[in-house]
């Protein structure tokens, strides 16, 4: 601020005059007040007091040495009754309450009584880029020479000095600090070692459902361990392996997935591999290409799965196209006349009315097998 400034800043009378030329410029109160800060310093009047003095001048009223003190105390929202503001908070849908709680003390606390759910949150972090999205509202952050560049929802874009992993968990850890967060179905994906990442959940996360993808393995099992088990119903791993037989075996024996419901999986596994899925309402994984289909074993195993009611299997076609008639025949089912594309077998389960239906389709590199129980 320059001598004249302060000047102007120290004298009750020479603010009221600046007040009153903006006035006489005929323009929104806002611009005025932001032009009145710019002028003579952003701390030289509180805005409510700048509103009074202008629309008193605004409607003649040139009295500088009007006394105030005599006039009622002006409501502000706090005046307002707790159950109505609770009201109205209600009526807001997450994002607008999550900004809200940067309002004030008070308004935070009414915001937070509200669980904060979100229908999708993703995030994906390569060696230069690092994208997080929840529900439509996006954020990228991206590497360069001199720091990253940074677009968000708000703005179209800005640069910043810092890294970009950096800068992006400016923006992920408020978010994840939420009171009463909770998450639909969270996606992760990490192309890199980006280990800033490790403890970014808090603990213990709500979440229904989780896609994971992790250029280092061992990141699996810590992972999971955020999620409070039963809640979390729905399991995807995209970069584990069946092949990582370590952190395989580790991943079943975990709370998350024995009281999971629905689990999609990587990787060749055998028809006896299928027991490990016993739990679970419907599962996915892809069948060893280098072994023929045992369809008499998996409809002796899957039947015993109390809680089973579909799977979807694959089988690459590796080194030979396999044709559908292979499936066919090992399902009992005659073979029509022509081309073959798909076959459907249903094998009714012994002592029961329930039977499962095969649905064997030819996909060109694989098939797909889908197993569907019918009451």
């Amino acid at each position: 601020m320059d001598e004249s400034s302060a000047v102007i800043k120290s004298n009750d009378h020479h603010l009221k005059t600046c007040i009153l030329n903006e006035v006489r410029k005929k323009k929104p109160i806002f611009n005025s007040y932001r032009n009145f800060c710019e002028t003579v310093g952003q701390d030289a009047m509180e805005y409510p007091d700048f509103e009074f003095w202008y629309y008193r001048f605004y409607h003649g009223q040139r009295d500088f040495g009007y006394d105030r003190s005599m006039d009622p105390v002006p409501k502000t929202i706090m005046d307002m009754p707790v159950s109505l503001m609770y009201k109205i908070t209600e009526n807001l849908d997450t994002v607008e309450r999550t900004n809200l709680r940067s309002m004030n003390k008070s308004i935070k606390e009414v915001a937070e009584n509200h669980e904060s759910i979100f229908d999708k949150v993703e995030i994906t972090v390569s060696g230069f880029y690092l994208n997080w999205k929840f529900d439509s509202k996006s954020f990228d952050f991206i590497q360069d020479n001199q720091g990253c560049t940074v677009y968000t929802p708000n703005t179209s874009q800005f640069r910043s000095h810092k890294n970009f992993i950096k800068k992006g968990l400016e923006y992920l850890i408020p978010f994840f600090k939420i009171p009463k967060i909770r998450v639909n179905h969270l996606s992760v994906s990490m192309m890199n070692q980006a280990s800033a990442l490790d403890h970014l959940l808090p603990v213990p996360f709500h979440a229904r459902s989780v896609s994971f993808f992790a250029a280092d393995n061992n990141k699996v099992i810590p992972f999971l361990s955020a999620f409070i088990p039963g809640q979390l119903e729905s399991i995807e791993l995209k970069s584990l392996h069946s092949s990582h037989e370590e952190i395989m075996l580790k991943f079943f024996e975990t709370e998350q997935f024995k009281q999971a419901k629905h689990v999609k999986l990587r990787g060749y596994f055998k028809e006896d591999d299928l027991w490990n899925f016993s739990n679970l309402e419907s599962f996915e994984c892809e069948l060893d290409p280098n072994e023929p289909v045992d369809f008499q074993k998996i409809k002796e195993i899957l039947p015993t799965f109390p809680q089973l009611e579909s799977c979807k299997l694959k089988r690459h076609n590796h080194r030979s196209f396999l044709p559908l008639e292979t499936f066919a025949e090992a399902l009992g089912e005659q073979i029509p006349f022509g081309s073959l594309n798909t076959i459907t077998h249903r094998y009714q389960i012994p002592k029961s009315n329930e039977c499962l239906e095969f649905t064997v389709k030819n996909k060109g590199s694989y098939c797909s097998i889908k197993i569907v129980k019918i009451r």
